[in-house]
């Protein structure tokens, strides 16, 4: 399986210096590449005629080139622009790799431009210019580096080798076999130097686990708070604590506000990159726990699917209140989302994102119908009128009252809605979960409860002596 590593770098001075450089090179060569797409693009459009359209823009008559697909390539780019400065002073495999990303970003502009047409987008534009003077990533190949005592040289071009003060090599971590590298990126990240190590270790993903119950499932519901609520169908519960990644970013925002106080919407300097590299760490460690916790979850009970509750756009153009979305909006579900996407194809886990339409207001124990969104059903009744109408309601915040009175859970009731929503489709028992496991679900704190010992718990027996998952785990 193909995983990218990312590395903080550790450079000498004069190391870091040569990359800094190159990261110069590769914008600017971006840019030259970006110059002589449009140049190109709008020749021909002038060479059609009529080139421009007029079009209203509230109560202004604007006018812009006219939409039409982009007819340069990789190869023409590179043709071109084999003789520029900044193309020699960087590695020819490095600076292939650079010039294709224009490649792949004119080909996503020429999908656009079908969708456009269709009414799917609003109005696009070719890939913008990068700022004058900035960093770019530079990529270098299998092919362009050379493995040599625990390190990787990477290609030098002739003009450059001349100016070096050092050697240049990046040290392969200790738990990346050197057969298992790709691809090596350089990149920048706010203020700081990374390394980007793309591996191919070879494992497979796992579609069927023997050892896993595929009738079993855990779901979860996506909040504030209460960051992950799960409910399992073998009568368990959790609730994954988001009080903490509310903290954070309040205090993130605190600290950018006092740091932007006074200038302008753009202003960025060194104490701001500083914090943002903090709340980007923190937000990243979140997900990678939880992450690993609701994959453990998984193997330790034998459940074979994971279903999670999301609707696509939810939090774009939220208007909750300023303090609401602070604590909802920048909470990463979605990133946990694709990490979880990364880890249960390893295992045999089957991964099920479904919309959670309702699934707060109906009421579980009433077995109210879940409709998707728009599709509400009309259900006439004499004492309630016409209309589509939950059995329970909230009474308080957090918990949920059914129609005969008992209080559960209002997380977990949303929980158990998002697998009545699958059930058929995926054919789970959910004939354990009752007002037991519903009621009091345990509450779990990722950053002070799940300990290392924790994690060795959990991955007892996975590995076999090769380092490789062993399918005859006791936690399979």
């Amino acid at each position: 399986m193909y995983k990218t590593i990312p590395l903080k770098a550790k450079f000498t001075d004069e190391e870091k210096a040569f990359w800094v450089n190159q990261c110069e090179h590769a914008n600017s060569l971006i840019n030259s590449a970006i110059y002589h797409t449009k140049q190109t693009h709008y020749s021909k459009l002038q060479e059609q005629g009529n080139a421009f359209t007029i079009y209203w823009r509230s109560d202004e008559l604007c006018y812009c080139w006219k939409t039409y697909k982009c007819s340069t390539t990789y190869p023409e780019l590179d043709k071109a622009l084999k003789d520029s400065p900044h193309y020699k002073a960087m590695a020819a495999q490095s600076a292939q790799q650079t010039l294709k990303t224009i490649g792949e970003s004119i080909t996503s502009y020429n999908g656009l431009v079908n969708a456009y047409y269709k009414g799917e987008v609003d109005r696009l534009s070719l890939p913008k210019y990068r700022k004058r003077g900035g960093l770019a990533s530079v990529t270098f190949p299998r092919q362009a580096l050379n493995y040599k005592d625990g390190c990787f040289h990477p290609s030098i071009s002739r003009e450059t080798k001349p100016h070096l003060l050092t050697e240049i090599f990046l040290h392969l971590p200790e738990f990346i076999d050197s057969d298992w590298v790709k691809e090596v990126t350089v990149r920048p990240y706010l203020g700081e130097l990374w390394i980007d190590w793309v591996i191919d270790d070879g494992k497979q993903p796992i579609e069927i686990n023997p050892n896993l119950d595929y009738t079993q499932a855990w779901s979860f519901d996506h909040g504030g708070t209460n960051w992950l609520t799960g409910v399992s169908t073998r009568g368990k519960s959790l609730i994954i604590d988001g009080r903490k990644l509310k903290a954070m970013n309040q205090g993130y925002c605190r600290l950018v506000a006092k740091y932007k106080q006074g200038k302008s919407d753009f202003y960025w300097d060194s104490n701001l990159d500083r914090v943002q590299r903090k709340r980007n760490n923190q937000m990243r460690d979140a997900v990678n726990k939880a992450a690993r916790f609701i994959i453990n979850q998984c193997l330790n009970d034998k459940v074979g699917n994971l279903v999670i509750g999301w609707n696509e756009g939810q939090k774009n153009n939220s208007n909750m209140g300023k303090r609401n979305n602070q604590n909802f909006v920048v909470i990463p579900t979605g990133r946990l989302i694709e990490r979880l996407k990364q880890l249960a194809c390893e295992y045999g886990i089957q991964l099920t994102i479904t919309e959670e339409a309702y699934t707060s207001k109906a009421s579980f124990l009433d077995g109210d119908s879940l409709p998707k969104h728009g599709e509400k059903p009309v259900r006439v009744s004499v004492s309630e009128g016409e209309g589509w109408r939950a059995s329970g309601e909230r009474v308080k915040r957090g918990l949920y009252k059914s129609r005969d009175g008992y209080i559960i859970n209002a997380d977990c009731n949303g929980a158990a809605n998002i697998a009545t929503k699958v059930a058929t489709q995926l054919k789970l028992n959910l004939a354990e979960v009752g007002r037991a496991s519903l009621t009091v679900p345990q509450r779990i704190d990722l950053f002070n409860r799940l300990s290392k010992s924790y994690r060795k718990r959990c991955l007892v027996g996975l590995l076999d002596p090769l380092g490789n998952i062993s399918l005859e785990s006791p936690y399979f």
